[in-house]
């Protein structure tokens, strides 16, 4: 899939790691690193200031941006491969927003097929943890650094779309016959 470049990357920024965050930044890239949507979001709720210290996204900076956009979302998604660096938690985040912003609910997890970035580069890298019982998940910067990709931006929905599709490049690049692919 990679080599073919059928496939998009998408990345969030959110107001926190909980059941009731949603997101306040969402990129979604073409497979030739093109953006196809980059935009700030207006949450329901102000940003925790815990959430600014990791992406600098203020309550300020989204004051007059438009709310979550489900339905560009969905027709830019819909059909497609979408790769996630920990696809689970983004993917969260699309249903919290989309119900937090008041849109009729998208069954996300069916209108694409998704494909998890930090498992495969996980079991690439092979750290085992024997109380979850599978390999250890890594940061997204810390996959950036094992491939000496730069990491400037991180924690930045566009910088991290981009920094997710030169490691998956680099998996399949240097891993072409592991186990671990991008499913």
């Amino acid at each position: 899939m990679i080599k073919s470049g059928d496939y998009v990357v998408l990345d969030t920024e959110t107001t926190g790691i909980d059941r009731g965050s949603e997101i306040v930044s969402i990129a979604v890239i073409a497979s030739d690193a093109r953006p196809l949507l980059n935009t700030l979001v207006h949450p329901t709720k102000p940003i925790p200031a815990e959430a600014t210290k990791i992406h600098g996204i203020t309550n300020e900076a989204v004051k007059n941006v438009l709310p979550f956009p489900a339905e560009l979302l969905q027709e830019l998604l819909t059909g497609r491969n979408v790769i996630v660096y920990n696809a689970n938690y983004d993917i969260g985040m699309l249903y919290n927003s989309t119900r937090l912003a008041g849109f009729t609910q998208i069954e996300w997890r069916n209108i694409a097929t998704w494909h998890c970035a930090m498992t495969a580069f996980a079991e690439i890298y092979g750290e085992w943890d024997d109380y979850h019982g599978n390999y250890r998940w890594q940061k997204l910067v810390f996959a950036a650094g094992h491939y000496g990709i730069p990491t400037d931006g991180a924690h930045g929905a566009l910088a991290d779309c981009l920094m997710t599709l030169a490691v998956c490049k680099k998996m399949a690049e240097k891993h072409p016959f592991e186990k671990a692919r991008l499913k």
